[in-house]
């Protein structure tokens, strides 16, 4: 068994990270949450281990959207839970110059969970028209 699974998003998605949305360009946040990093949340989970998101090996810069995107979205759109996120979730920038970027994506994820902690729990006898 392994002890972490990686995510080198130079190597494993795009050396030019791009946009919030899919439909606002290639390589965007929501696609990498989509088809690479909510996929390894879950399977890390499942095995108990870390993973380990490399930031630093893409050839320019991230966007903050692309990073909202990605990392709050795990919470926002996929359901986690900041606990969850917090036992498997580690986000690497060796480089100087992309430990910016780690710090946008640790806020991203902790403004997602301050505002999922914010919202009111439904009332089960409430239409679900009402509560949206």
């Amino acid at each position: 068994m392994t002890n972490s699974l990686m995510i080198d998003i130079g190597n494993d998605f795009t050396k030019y990270p791009g946009p919030r949305y899919r439909r606002h360009g290639r390589y965007s946040g929501e696609e990498f949450r989509e088809t690479i990093l909510r996929d390894k949340v879950r399977e890390a989970l499942d095995l108990g281990v870390k993973l380990v998101v490399k930031l630093d090996t893409i050839s320019l810069s991230y966007l903050n959207s692309f990073l909202e995107e990605a990392f709050g979205g795990l919470i926002r759109k996929d359901g986690f839970t900041r606990e969850q996120l917090d036992r498997v979730l580690t986000l690497h920038a060796e480089k100087p110059r992309f430990k910016k970027y780690r710090i946008m994506a640790e806020n991203a994820i902790t403004d997602e969970a301050a505002r999922a902690a914010a919202l009111p729990e439904p009332m089960h006898n409430e239409p679900a028209a009402i509560l949206a």
